[in-house]
């Protein structure tokens, strides 16, 4: 990187507060004079308040505060610096000694006056240069180092050999924005591909393998040995001297210790405290579960539990607990009971699980266990109630699936920060999902300061990411790397073979027809609604969202799965009313009926957008919501949506009203704030015994296939399904025939529950055996359907939901996984078929993939291929302003009609 010299700062001072120290003091004759010392600064106080610039003398002592003029245009350089490239070197001018002056660091008020040169690279000097001009700051020639840089004085030379293109280094339609930049924004693309590849580019230096302990009953392979090494070194508390996680002893010139921040560069005088913990990221199937248990059940952790207990916690309203309060979703927990009778000595360890009516009503209840177990929606429910969850203070917290709390502003997500403990264990084999946030929520669980307060993940990671850093990728891989172990399968274990292909079906003469006319008149309506600068909100946004969702239906299984609205659109062939939601003749949205409000929900919840508008905590649960100790919701309003969809939690909803109350015109209209749609003063109010009655509908039909055939909605099995039972037959006829091998089994997912339901009518009319695992099953019958399908000869097959089935589970009994339906985020697919392809399969697998040729959801693979959630636009480049990713957004849905 070529740094070319700016000059120095015109008439800069500093004000003294006592006599600098110096290195090399030298008198010239009987002129008492001082020769120069060369200056450090330091940003003092908040940036965002002020602008105070510290100067400390070579002992790294601070004597003085930069004139506020220079300070008020240097400061904001400064807190640039690791985007711009920006250096700086100053040293105090030569002067004489003040009357009545005393040694080094007595007391002095003075002005002394200080040459500050500038540095950076070509390509930013001139947007600096304009920068400081409006600051009222002069340049001038160098002074020292002139033969060592390339002078560039940007505020007299008229043009530079290297010149910003408009859009790049802070030029926006050829104006500067006041923002310095050094590099080229990156794409979110980019972005992603970086933060992904640092995980997967860890490269954990050798770790001594770890005997297990005797309460492990199954032999622990290499590398689970070594993750057992890892966790119990990152316990330790460090003591002394010794390196403390990114913070480094130092010593200043005047031998006074102080500890200094790798990454940050922030310095303190005392000890931090240790991170006890870290991120346990080993691919799915290589055995976290197994890990865990052996670090719990370790002797030297539960000797160390122990002695934690006896200890009073500082908090008089807490007690320590010796045991490790394990979070998981509430699908796991049966994995979890399963792996500790398999893995750890009968009756060795006391645990529990906290769930349910039945759970514990105080925290003297709690104690004497070893383990506890519990769901992140039981932690939520209780969250700042006083329950037995946050009244202990933990020896350990693990978090199963860790990248459930990834979303800050969630009440999960909070609730499980603010739980107290000792140590913390992040488990996740996909700690970044789709968003740089998704890590910073990991180091607010781990305490991992200053990046666990969103001030400094933004100013130290995110910033700097956004902004094309050339150091902020070795920066976070370096602090990734000191907390997170990572490994991959390949290479470390040695599976089965794996045998991966994707199914391209035809549809039949009825499916390709019905395929067709919704897909043109979709894009016809779709194009029509994102034209010109509107914006994607309200009814544009259902309008897409229900293209997109009815599209992905008809490929899935027809028209069976279309609802009653969508299903209007087909009526003589008509298309005047395609992806209409209903909007009265004042073309203004009334208040929703029921149908639709819960038909939004529905694809709301699908793309995982039911949100709140103004908090984003999401407003549904999946079907594990825990119940209170007398068994009923604690409230029946789950949130309010407008006219336009959107989504407003019980929380914000009296600030709402208060605001569209004061919009709101005499005819009872207003504008909204989100999408700018003028809408009626109507919200109606989502309640839970009402979306529980749609669910119940849907289950009523489920399992009455005849009341579903009645309404002449279902004509029998689609393509996708004819070809899965074809598939399953010959699964049969060959397990049938090979009785003394394991029989052939199979995991069918889907993103839809009514998916399955239409796929178990085919399983009864061909007298299939099978079992079912889907979120609106609770904790015990999940674990029964487990059970069930690894333990029954005669059960081949087990229907399970993506959302329900890809976290946590051992599927390994299974050798066949079939895919109904792509997802938008691969990610979420690869979870579940993970699940049978892991660590104890025994046998090789297959993944089937079925899609239907030339259809919606071709286009759906190219979007993996490409690695792109849905409109995910979080990270992107910072020049885009909230209309820019609007119309961004935009343009990423159209594309998918075209």
């Amino acid at each position: 990187m070529e740094l070319v010299c700016l000059g120095r700062l015109k008439n800069t001072y500093i004000q003294t507060h006592m006599v600098p120290y110096q290195s090399a003091a030298k008198h010239q004759g009987n002129h008492n004079t001082q020769s120069r010392i060369k200056v450090r600064f330091r940003r003092a106080g908040s940036h965002k308040a002020n602008s105070v610039i510290s100067a400390l003398d070579p002992s790294g002592t601070e004597f003085g505060r930069v004139d506020l003029r220079t300070a008020n245009g240097l400061a904001p350089l400064m807190d640039g610096a690791g985007t711009s490239q920006l250096r700086w070197a100053a040293m105090t001018e030569p002067r004489k000694r003040n009357k009545g002056e005393g040694l080094p660091g007595s007391p002095s008020s003075a002005l002394i006056g200080v040459t500050i040169q500038l540095y950076c690279p070509r390509k930013v000097a001139l947007p600096i240069g304009k920068f400081l001009t409006t600051r009222s700051i002069a340049l001038d020639d160098p002074i020292f180092d002139r033969d060592r840089y390339p002078y560039f004085n940007p505020q007299v030379t008229p043009t530079m050999p290297y010149e910003p293109q408009p859009g790049t280094d802070g030029y926006q339609n050829g104006e500067y924005s006041g923002r310095v930049v050094g590099n080229v924004m990156r794409s979110v693309e980019e972005i992603r591909n970086d933060v992904h590849n640092m995980f997967t580019n860890i490269i954990n230096e050798e770790i001594p393998d770890r005997e297990q302990g005797p309460l492990i009953v199954t032999p622990l392979l290499k590398h689970q040995r070594q993750a057992l090494g890892f966790m119990l070194d990152r316990e330790k508390e460090r003591t002394g001297k010794e390196e403390n996680g990114m913070w480094r002893l130092k010593y200043g010139p005047n031998g006074k210790e102080y500890w200094s921040h790798v990454i940050t560069g922030h310095e303190v005088y005392e000890k931090p405290a240790s991170v006890l913990g870290g991120i346990l990221a080993d691919e799915m199937g290589l055995g976290k579960t197994l890990e865990t248990l052996a670090l719990i059940v370790d002797p030297e952790s539960l000797n160390a539990a122990t002695e934690f207990a006896t200890k009073e916690f500082t908090d008089v309203r807490n007690h320590n607990n010796k045991a490790t309060l394990l979070v998981a979703p509430v699908s796991t927990i049966s994995n979890w009971e399963d792996q500790l009778k398999a893995h750890v000595k009968p009756y060795s360890v006391k645990w529990c699980i906290y769930h349910g009516v039945n759970r514990a009503k105080n925290v003297n209840e709690l104690d004497g266990y070893d383990i506890v177990m519990t769901t992140y929606s039981t932690v939520a429910a209780e969250y700042r109630k006083g329950k037995p969850l946050e009244s202990i203070n933990w020896f350990r917290i693990v978090l199963d699936e860790a990248h459930s709390i990834r979303t800050q502003k969630t009440k999960q997500s909070q609730s499980i920060c603010a739980l107290k403990a000792q140590r913390r264990w992040a488990v996740t084999g996909t700690p970044v999902q789709n968003r740089l946030e998704d890590l910073g929520a990991l180091f607010k669980f781990l305490r991992v300061r200053p990046f666990d307060e969103m001030a400094g993940f933004q100013e130290f990671i995110l910033q700097p990411f956004k902004n094309a850093d050339p150091d902020v990728v070795a920066k976070l891989q370096l602090l990734v790397s000191s907390l997170t172990l990572r490994r991959v399968k390949k290479g470390l274990v040695d599976l089965p073979p794996r045998h991966d292909q994707i199914v391209r079906l035809k549809f039949s003469k009825d499916e390709q027809t019905l395929h067709d006319w919704f897909e043109k008149d979709s894009a016809r309506k779709v194009n029509a609604v994102t034209a010109g600068d509107k914006k994607l909100g309200g009814n544009v946004y259902a309008k897409i969202l229900s293209a997109i969702l009815n599209l992905r239906l008809i490929c899935a299984h027809g028209q069976e799965l279309l609802s009653d609205e969508a299903m209007k659109m087909t009526e003589g062939m008509s298309w005047d009313n395609a992806i209409e939601l209903g909007v009265e003749d004042d073309d203004r949205p009334a208040a929703l009926s029921k149908k639709q409000a819960y038909e939004m929900l529905n694809l709301l919840q699908e793309t995982d957008s039911d949100k709140c508008q103004m908090c984003s905590s999401k407003i549904t649960q999946d079907a594990e919501a825990d119940e209170d100790e007398e068994g009923k919701k604690p409230t029946n309003t789950l949130g309010f949506m407008t006219a336009c969809y959107h989504i407003i939690c019980p929380k914000c909803i009296n600030t709402f009203r208060a605001q569209i109350n004061a919009l709101s015109n005499e005819q009872g209209h207003f504008s909204c704030q989100f999408c700018e749609q003028n809408i009626r003063n109507a919200l109606y109010e989502l309640k839970v015994d009402e979306l529980e009655s749609v669910l119940a509908e849907r289950e009523r039909l489920r399992k009455d296939p005849k009341l579903a055939k009645k309404l002449g909605r279902y004509i029998g099995p689609h393509t996708k399904t004819k070809a899965l039972v074809e598939s399953l037959q010959q699964d049969r006829a060959w397990s049938e025939a090979h009785p003394e091998e394991a029989p052939i089994k199979s995991v069918v997912f889907s993103t839809w529950t009514t998916h399955l339901d239409l796929i178990q009518i085919a399983l009864d009319n061909h007298d299939f055996k099978y079992t079912r695992l889907d979120g609106r099953m609770k904790r015990t019958a999940r674990g029964e359907a487990i059970q069930t399908f690894t333990n029954d000869p005669s059960v081949h097959i087990m229907l399970v939901s993506i959302a329900a089935g890809g976290l946590g589970l051992n599927l390994t009994v299974a050798n066949k996984a079939y895919v109904m339906e792509p997802q938008f985020n691969p990610a979420a697919e690869a979870q579940a078929v993970d699940r049978v392809h892991r660590l104890g399969q025994m046998r090789e697998v297959t993944i089937t993939r079925f899609i239907m040729a030339n259809s919606f959801e071709e286009k759906m693979l190219e979007l993996q291929r490409k690695k792109r959630a849905l409109a995910d636009l979080t990270m992107a480049r910072e020049k885009l302003n909230k209309e820019d990713v609007a119309k961004q957004k935009l343009e990423d849905l159209r594309s998918l009609f075209r």
